[in-house]
């Protein structure tokens, strides 16, 4: 009898005990799914490789010029007469832009002196410019006094409006006379352009050669020494696969790159890339090869780890 109630004593200690061990696990499963639930997620966009069409540029610095111009120089000594021309201002090959009054002529008043026939010489003196353009400099104001040979104006030719180029001997291999390139102006536009010719000089410290670059369009007002960039092609342009700049993660050395790709709708994963040049915001993405149904994260991406939870950005 006594054996009988410990047995059963003991079966009913360990029946109770597993009862309780069930409901305690029964109890921490709905609170273990709810922390899952409730881990913070990465919010992200996503994006396809796209195809386009990419250049080898080669980038370099000019400046605007005017390289035929005219130096508007005093005939003789005398007085500068009104109105002064202003700067900017058109003037035609053979017009007038100033006029001058030799000092003799200012003592006698010869100017004044219209009623004798034969005095054929006021004393008045043109000096017309040789070529089109525009006015740029006006270096003598009426009732000026001047000298022969006095420099009182210089027209531009615009023409003649170009760019002087530098190339680094270096890269000479990618210029040549007639090839076509790109005027990025500061503001944003670009105007197409031609190189036209080479100077046979070189920069004996800076060991560039100048080359001379037109545009072919249109050109706006622009004044010269402007800064520009111009681009030129080094090879063909070709077709390859990009992906926006801010998809494509890399190290503190930057020798190691890669993008994160969905694998469902809540985890990304690591894929290392190897990347190529960029061109604009796009980069080529050389290795591996995606496909359309790749869904890579554009935004969201930064310091993400390796099978990240992500929720997509409505």
């Amino acid at each position: 009898m006594f054996m009988t109630q410990l047995l059963f004593r003991l079966l009913t200690s360990a029946t109770g005990a597993l009862l309780l061990a069930a409901c305690q696990s029964s109890g921490d499963a709905p609170a273990t799914d709810e922390a899952e639930a409730a881990a913070p997620r990465a919010v992200v966009t996503v994006g396809q490789v796209r195809a386009d069409t990419l250049r080898d540029v080669l980038r370099l610095s000019a400046l605007s010029a005017y390289p035929a111009k005219d130096i508007l120089r005093a005939t003789t000594t005398g007085y500068v007469l009104g109105p002064t021309p202003v700067p900017g201002q058109a003037v035609r090959a053979g017009q007038t832009v100033f006029r001058l009054q030799t000092k003799e002529s200012r003592v006698l008043h010869l100017d004044r002196l219209t009623g004798d026939p034969r005095l054929k010489f006021s004393g008045i003196i043109a000096i017309p410019s040789g070529r089109a353009g525009v006015l740029s400099a006006v270096d003598k104001l009426a009732g000026d006094f001047v000298q022969e040979g006095e420099q009182l104006g210089v027209v531009y030719d615009r023409s003649r409006f170009g760019f002087l180029l530098d190339v680094p001997v270096t890269q000479l291999r990618f210029v040549h006379p007639g090839q076509s390139c790109r005027i990025l102006l500061p503001d944003g536009r670009t105007l197409p352009g031609r190189v036209a010719e080479a100077l046979a000089t070189a920069d004996p410290a800076l060991q560039t050669q100048r080359y001379t670059v037109r545009p072919t369009g249109p050109v706006p007002e622009l004044p010269e020494n402007l800064a520009v960039q111009v681009e030129l092609d080094r090879t063909a342009p070709r077709r390859a696969p990009t992906l926006p700049r801010t998809a494509v993660l890399t190290d503190e050395t930057q020798t190691q790159f890669w993008v994160m790709r969905l694998l469902n709708d809540s985890t990304a994963v690591k894929v290392p890339v190897a990347r190529g040049p960029e061109q604009g915001d796009r980069v080529e993405i050389q290795r591996p090869r995606f496909g359309p149904q790749d869904r890579i994260l554009l935004t969201g991406n930064y310091g993400l780890d390796d099978t990240a939870a992500v929720q997509l950005s409505k």
